[in-house]
């Protein structure tokens, strides 16, 4: 199951994020609103953000280094959190 700001791989191997898009049903003025998830592809800028990361990453776990990845939309940012305090860069 998705959630809203998830991102995604997809088969064609760009990246997405889930948002929550709301429905109305045109035509309808009685019927309540909903929403669904879709998933947005991100723009190049995030695809090399998200590229470079995703090479890091698995640097450091091919040398059994637990990392996580976080992305700031508001910053345009991603960053990669050591689990480890014994790790260099």
């Amino acid at each position: 199951m998705a959630y809203d700001g998830e991102l995604v791989k997809m088969e064609n191997g760009r990246w997405a994020r889930f948002q929550r898009c709301s429905i109305q049903n045109a035509g309808h003025p009685d019927s309540d609103d909903f929403s669904m998830l879709v998933a947005v592809e991100l723009d190049e800028h995030y695809q090399d953000l998200l590229a470079a990361a995703e090479h890091s990453v698995d640097s450091y776990r091919k040398r059994g280094i637990p990392v996580k990845i976080q992305l700031d939309h508001a910053r345009r940012k991603i960053s990669l959190e050591i689990a480890s305090s014994s790790a260099t860069h």
